[in-house]
Protein backbone atom coordinates (compact mmCIF):
# COMPACT_ATOMS: atom_id res chain seq x y z
CA UNK A 1 0.00 0.00 0.00
CA UNK A 2 1.41 3.34 -0.99
CA UNK A 3 2.25 5.80 1.76
CA UNK A 4 0.73 9.11 0.78
CA UNK A 5 1.40 12.59 2.14
CA UNK A 6 -0.11 15.96 1.24
CA UNK A 7 2.17 18.82 0.23
CA UNK A 8 1.32 21.84 2.38
CA UNK A 9 3.30 24.82 3.63
CA UNK A 10 5.32 24.94 6.81
CA UNK A 11 8.19 22.85 8.32
CA UNK A 12 11.37 22.13 10.19
CA UNK A 13 10.49 23.76 13.45
CA UNK A 14 9.99 21.55 16.47
CA UNK A 15 6.41 20.90 15.33
CA UNK A 16 5.99 17.33 14.16
CA UNK A 17 4.26 16.34 10.94
CA UNK A 18 4.00 12.63 11.59
CA UNK A 19 2.03 10.41 9.24
CA UNK A 20 -0.13 7.55 10.47
CA UNK A 21 1.16 4.66 8.37
CA UNK A 22 -1.43 2.08 7.40
CA UNK A 23 -0.67 -1.48 6.39
CA UNK A 24 2.27 -1.98 8.75
CA UNK A 25 1.34 -5.65 9.13
CA UNK A 26 0.66 -6.20 5.42
CA UNK A 27 3.42 -7.52 3.15
CA UNK A 28 3.51 -8.39 -0.54
CA UNK A 29 6.15 -10.79 -1.88
CA UNK A 30 6.85 -12.20 -5.34
CA UNK A 31 6.08 -15.89 -5.92
CA UNK A 32 6.46 -17.98 -9.06
CA UNK A 33 3.26 -20.02 -8.65
CA UNK A 34 0.51 -20.96 -6.19
CA UNK A 35 2.04 -24.25 -5.04
CA UNK A 36 2.06 -25.15 -1.34
CA UNK A 37 5.86 -24.97 -1.22
CA UNK A 38 5.98 -21.47 -2.73
CA UNK A 39 3.13 -20.35 -0.51
CA UNK A 40 5.02 -21.51 2.59
CA UNK A 41 8.26 -19.86 1.42
CA UNK A 42 6.38 -16.65 0.59
CA UNK A 43 4.82 -16.51 4.06
CA UNK A 44 8.22 -16.95 5.71
CA UNK A 45 9.69 -14.19 3.54
CA UNK A 46 6.75 -11.94 4.42
CA UNK A 47 7.25 -12.80 8.11
CA UNK A 48 10.82 -11.49 7.94
CA UNK A 49 9.69 -8.29 6.23
CA UNK A 50 6.91 -7.56 8.73
CA UNK A 51 9.31 -8.01 11.66
CA UNK A 52 11.67 -5.42 10.16
CA UNK A 53 8.82 -3.05 9.28
CA UNK A 54 7.28 -3.16 12.76
CA UNK A 55 10.55 -3.10 14.73
CA UNK A 56 12.38 -0.66 12.45
CA UNK A 57 15.62 -2.65 12.55
CA UNK A 58 16.90 -5.22 10.02
CA UNK A 59 19.11 -6.63 12.82
CA UNK A 60 15.91 -7.91 14.44
CA UNK A 61 16.10 -10.90 12.11
CA UNK A 62 19.19 -12.12 13.96
CA UNK A 63 17.16 -12.69 17.13
CA UNK A 64 17.22 -16.46 17.92
CA UNK A 65 13.62 -16.56 19.15
CA UNK A 66 12.33 -14.80 16.02
CA UNK A 67 14.32 -17.16 13.82
CA UNK A 68 12.86 -20.12 15.67
CA UNK A 69 9.29 -18.81 15.29
CA UNK A 70 9.66 -18.42 11.51
CA UNK A 71 8.41 -21.99 11.04
CA UNK A 72 5.20 -20.94 12.83
CA UNK A 73 4.70 -17.83 10.69
CA UNK A 74 1.53 -19.16 9.05
CA UNK A 75 -0.22 -19.29 12.43
CA UNK A 76 0.18 -15.49 12.68
CA UNK A 77 -1.46 -14.81 9.30
CA UNK A 78 -4.90 -13.21 9.39
CA UNK A 79 -5.47 -12.99 5.62
CA UNK A 80 -3.73 -14.15 2.48
CA UNK A 81 -4.40 -13.79 -1.23
CA UNK A 82 -2.70 -13.80 -4.63
CA UNK A 83 -2.62 -10.72 -6.85
CA UNK A 84 -1.25 -10.00 -10.31
CA UNK A 85 1.04 -7.04 -10.88
CA UNK A 86 2.54 -5.45 -13.96
CA UNK A 87 3.75 -7.86 -16.65
CA UNK A 88 1.49 -10.48 -14.98
CA UNK A 89 3.93 -10.86 -12.06
CA UNK A 90 2.38 -12.97 -9.29
CA UNK A 91 2.40 -11.64 -5.72
CA UNK A 92 1.41 -13.21 -2.43
CA UNK A 93 -0.33 -10.59 -0.25
CA UNK A 94 0.02 -11.53 3.42
CA UNK A 95 -1.67 -9.76 6.34
CA UNK A 96 -0.37 -10.66 9.80
CA UNK A 97 -2.14 -10.33 13.13
CA UNK A 98 -0.91 -7.05 14.62
CA UNK A 99 -1.34 -8.29 18.19
CA UNK A 100 0.58 -11.51 17.56
CA UNK A 101 3.49 -9.80 15.79
CA UNK A 102 3.80 -7.12 18.46
CA UNK A 103 3.55 -9.67 21.28
CA UNK A 104 6.24 -11.80 19.62
CA UNK A 105 8.60 -8.85 19.26
CA UNK A 106 8.09 -7.91 22.91
CA UNK A 107 8.69 -11.50 24.02
CA UNK A 108 11.91 -11.51 21.99
CA UNK A 109 13.02 -8.26 23.65
CA UNK A 110 12.85 -6.36 20.37
CA UNK A 111 11.38 -2.87 19.83
CA UNK A 112 7.90 -2.10 18.53
CA UNK A 113 7.52 1.00 16.36
CA UNK A 114 4.01 2.45 16.29
CA UNK A 115 2.05 3.63 13.27
CA UNK A 116 2.70 7.37 13.86
CA UNK A 117 6.01 7.92 12.08
CA UNK A 118 8.00 11.04 11.14
CA UNK A 119 7.63 12.36 7.60
CA UNK A 120 10.90 12.65 5.65
CA UNK A 121 11.60 14.79 2.58
CA UNK A 122 13.82 13.08 -0.02
CA UNK A 123 16.25 15.15 -2.12
CA UNK A 124 18.19 13.14 -4.71
CA UNK A 125 20.67 14.00 -7.45
CA UNK A 126 22.02 11.54 -9.99
CA UNK A 127 25.01 11.53 -12.31
CA UNK A 128 24.14 10.67 -15.92
CA UNK A 129 26.75 10.78 -18.71
CA UNK A 130 29.02 12.84 -16.48
CA UNK A 131 26.32 15.41 -15.71
CA UNK A 132 24.63 15.94 -12.35
CA UNK A 133 20.87 16.53 -12.26
CA UNK A 134 17.97 16.35 -9.85
CA UNK A 135 16.02 13.10 -9.65
CA UNK A 136 12.41 13.91 -10.58
CA UNK A 137 9.21 11.90 -11.04
CA UNK A 138 10.35 11.15 -14.60
CA UNK A 139 13.26 9.08 -13.21
CA UNK A 140 11.12 6.02 -12.70
CA UNK A 141 13.92 3.54 -11.89
CA UNK A 142 15.46 5.50 -9.02
CA UNK A 143 12.25 7.13 -7.79
CA UNK A 144 10.31 3.85 -7.73
CA UNK A 145 13.18 2.00 -6.05
CA UNK A 146 13.34 4.57 -3.23
CA UNK A 147 9.54 4.73 -2.85
CA UNK A 148 9.18 0.94 -2.74
CA UNK A 149 12.06 0.52 -0.28
CA UNK A 150 10.67 3.16 2.08
CA UNK A 151 7.23 1.56 1.85
CA UNK A 152 8.71 -1.86 2.63
CA UNK A 153 10.25 -0.38 5.79
CA UNK A 154 7.12 1.57 6.74
CA UNK A 155 8.76 4.98 6.35
CA UNK A 156 6.53 7.81 5.06
CA UNK A 157 8.39 10.03 2.60
CA UNK A 158 7.67 13.11 0.52
CA UNK A 159 9.48 14.08 -2.69
CA UNK A 160 10.03 17.75 -3.55
CA UNK A 161 8.02 19.40 -6.30
CA UNK A 162 11.16 20.09 -8.36
CA UNK A 163 9.60 23.34 -9.56
CA UNK A 164 11.24 26.71 -10.12
CA UNK A 165 11.15 27.53 -6.41
CA UNK A 166 13.11 24.37 -5.65
CA UNK A 167 15.60 25.03 -8.44
CA UNK A 168 16.29 28.53 -7.11
CA UNK A 169 16.46 27.44 -3.47
CA UNK A 170 18.64 24.38 -4.08
CA UNK A 171 20.69 24.30 -7.32
CA UNK A 172 21.78 20.80 -8.19
CA UNK A 173 25.45 21.56 -7.50
CA UNK A 174 24.57 22.53 -3.91
CA UNK A 175 22.64 19.29 -3.42
CA UNK A 176 25.46 17.32 -5.05
CA UNK A 177 27.90 18.90 -2.61
CA UNK A 178 25.55 18.10 0.30
CA UNK A 179 25.58 21.64 1.65
CA UNK A 180 23.43 21.14 4.75
CA UNK A 181 22.39 24.76 5.25
CA UNK A 182 21.16 25.11 1.66
CA UNK A 183 19.25 21.83 1.85
CA UNK A 184 17.64 22.79 5.16
CA UNK A 185 16.55 26.17 3.81
CA UNK A 186 15.11 24.62 0.64
CA UNK A 187 13.18 22.15 2.80
CA UNK A 188 11.39 24.84 4.77
CA UNK A 189 8.47 25.00 2.35
CA UNK A 190 7.53 21.37 3.07
CA UNK A 191 5.68 20.01 6.14
CA UNK A 192 8.22 17.39 7.15
CA UNK A 193 10.14 16.37 10.24
CA UNK A 194 13.50 15.90 8.53
CA UNK A 195 15.15 15.29 5.20
CA UNK A 196 17.22 12.70 3.40
CA UNK A 197 19.60 14.15 0.81
CA UNK A 198 22.09 12.33 -1.37
CA UNK A 199 23.82 11.80 -4.67
CA UNK A 200 23.59 8.62 -6.72
CA UNK A 201 26.31 7.47 -9.10
CA UNK A 202 25.45 4.45 -11.28
CA UNK A 203 28.04 2.41 -13.14
CA UNK A 204 28.07 -0.72 -15.26
CA UNK A 205 28.58 -2.99 -12.25
CA UNK A 206 27.23 -1.11 -9.21
CA UNK A 207 25.25 1.82 -7.81
CA UNK A 208 26.71 4.19 -5.21
CA UNK A 209 24.90 6.51 -2.78
CA UNK A 210 26.45 9.14 -0.52
CA UNK A 211 24.20 11.32 1.56
CA UNK A 212 22.92 12.52 4.87
CA UNK A 213 19.83 12.31 7.00
CA UNK A 214 18.92 15.35 9.09
CA UNK A 215 16.34 15.30 11.86
CA UNK A 216 16.11 18.21 14.27
CA UNK A 217 19.59 19.10 15.45
CA UNK A 218 21.10 15.76 14.40
CA UNK A 219 22.65 15.06 11.01
CA UNK A 220 23.99 11.62 10.07
CA UNK A 221 26.19 11.09 7.01
CA UNK A 222 26.51 7.69 5.35
CA UNK A 223 27.25 5.92 2.08
CA UNK A 224 26.22 2.57 0.61
CA UNK A 225 26.98 0.61 -2.55
CA UNK A 226 24.97 -2.15 -4.24
CA UNK A 227 24.61 -4.06 -7.49
CA UNK A 228 21.19 -2.58 -8.37
CA UNK A 229 19.08 0.49 -7.60
CA UNK A 230 16.56 -1.69 -5.75
CA UNK A 231 19.16 -3.12 -3.34
CA UNK A 232 20.76 0.31 -2.96
CA UNK A 233 17.40 1.87 -2.08
CA UNK A 234 16.71 -0.82 0.52
CA UNK A 235 20.08 -0.19 2.16
CA UNK A 236 19.31 3.54 2.31
CA UNK A 237 15.88 2.80 3.79
CA UNK A 238 17.47 0.54 6.42
CA UNK A 239 19.83 3.34 7.49
CA UNK A 240 16.92 5.75 7.79
CA UNK A 241 14.71 3.24 9.63
CA UNK A 242 17.49 2.44 12.12
CA UNK A 243 17.92 6.12 12.94
CA UNK A 244 14.22 6.84 13.44
CA UNK A 245 13.37 3.60 15.22
CA UNK A 246 16.19 4.18 17.71
CA UNK A 247 14.21 7.19 18.88
CA UNK A 248 10.59 6.13 18.44
CA UNK A 249 10.43 2.33 18.63
CA UNK A 250 9.69 1.15 22.18
CA UNK A 251 11.50 -1.73 23.84
CA UNK A 252 9.95 -2.81 27.11
CA UNK A 253 12.67 -2.52 29.72
CA UNK A 254 12.03 -2.98 33.43
CA UNK A 255 14.99 -0.76 34.32
CA UNK A 256 13.70 2.13 32.19
CA UNK A 257 9.96 1.70 32.70
CA UNK A 258 7.93 3.57 35.26
CA UNK A 259 5.06 2.16 37.30
CA UNK A 260 2.75 4.94 38.44
CA UNK A 261 4.07 7.90 36.48
CA UNK A 262 1.59 10.68 37.32
CA UNK A 263 0.47 13.32 34.81
CA UNK A 264 -2.37 15.82 34.65
CA UNK A 265 -4.32 16.43 31.46
CA UNK A 266 -6.54 19.50 31.11
CA UNK A 267 -9.03 20.67 28.46
CA UNK A 268 -10.95 17.40 28.84
CA UNK A 269 -14.27 19.14 28.32
CA UNK A 270 -16.81 16.30 28.44
CA UNK A 271 -17.31 12.56 28.74
CA UNK A 272 -16.53 12.00 25.04
CA UNK A 273 -13.15 13.72 25.46
CA UNK A 274 -12.57 11.67 28.62
CA UNK A 275 -13.29 8.41 26.77
CA UNK A 276 -11.16 9.36 23.76
CA UNK A 277 -8.23 10.33 25.97
CA UNK A 278 -8.28 7.05 27.88
CA UNK A 279 -8.70 4.99 24.70
CA UNK A 280 -5.81 6.86 23.09
CA UNK A 281 -3.45 6.33 26.04
CA UNK A 282 -4.43 2.70 26.59
CA UNK A 283 -3.78 1.89 22.91
CA UNK A 284 -0.36 3.53 22.88
CA UNK A 285 2.72 1.32 22.47
CA UNK A 286 4.69 3.19 25.14
CA UNK A 287 1.97 2.87 27.81
CA UNK A 288 1.10 -0.47 29.40
CA UNK A 289 -1.71 0.72 31.66
CA UNK A 290 -3.67 3.89 32.54
CA UNK A 291 -5.42 4.53 35.86
CA UNK A 292 -7.58 7.55 36.70
CA UNK A 293 -6.63 9.08 40.07
CA UNK A 294 -8.97 12.07 40.11
CA UNK A 295 -11.16 14.35 38.01
CA UNK A 296 -11.42 18.07 38.75
CA UNK A 297 -13.67 19.92 36.28
CA UNK A 298 -11.80 19.71 32.92
CA UNK A 299 -8.57 18.28 34.39
CA UNK A 300 -7.82 14.58 34.91
CA UNK A 301 -4.96 13.20 36.98
CA UNK A 302 -3.68 9.89 35.66
CA UNK A 303 -1.23 7.24 36.79
CA UNK A 304 0.57 5.64 33.84
CA UNK A 305 2.48 2.39 33.71
CA UNK A 306 5.14 3.07 31.08
CA UNK A 307 6.88 0.51 28.89
CA UNK A 308 9.95 2.73 28.64
CA UNK A 309 11.26 6.01 30.08
CA UNK A 310 9.01 9.09 30.16
CA UNK A 311 11.29 11.12 27.80
CA UNK A 312 10.92 8.46 25.09
CA UNK A 313 7.24 8.04 25.88
CA UNK A 314 6.71 11.76 25.37
CA UNK A 315 8.74 11.72 22.12
CA UNK A 316 6.35 9.08 20.78
CA UNK A 317 3.22 10.80 22.10
CA UNK A 318 4.30 14.16 20.64
CA UNK A 319 4.23 12.69 17.12
CA UNK A 320 0.45 12.37 17.25
CA UNK A 321 -0.15 15.97 18.39
CA UNK A 322 -3.09 14.82 20.56
CA UNK A 323 -1.36 16.16 23.68
CA UNK A 324 0.54 19.42 24.13
CA UNK A 325 3.00 20.46 26.81
CA UNK A 326 2.04 23.37 29.09
CA UNK A 327 4.12 25.63 31.32
CA UNK A 328 3.05 23.57 34.35
CA UNK A 329 5.20 20.55 35.32
CA UNK A 330 3.76 17.15 34.35
CA UNK A 331 0.68 18.87 32.94
CA UNK A 332 -0.49 18.33 29.37
CA UNK A 333 -3.31 19.74 27.29
CA UNK A 334 -5.69 17.44 25.43
CA UNK A 335 -6.18 18.25 21.75
CA UNK A 336 -9.48 16.54 20.79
Amino acid sequence: MRIAALILLGFLSFTTHAVVVSGLHDVRVVVTDQSAANRRAGIEQAYQQVLVKVSGHAATLQNPLLQKEQSNAESMVSQIRYVRGEQSQLFLQVSFSASQIQALLKRAGEPVWGSSRPLTLVWLAQETDGQQRMVTQEDLIVRSAIQNAMEERGIPVLFPSNDLDDELALPVERLWGLFSQDIALASERYPVDGYLAGRIIPSASSWYFAGQFSYGADTTQFSVQAESPEVLALQVADKLADTLASRYAVTENAEQSSDGYVIRVNHVANFSDYQRLLNYLNAHIAISNTRVLSVNQDEITLSLTLATSWPQTWDVLALDKRLKETDQPNTLQWQP
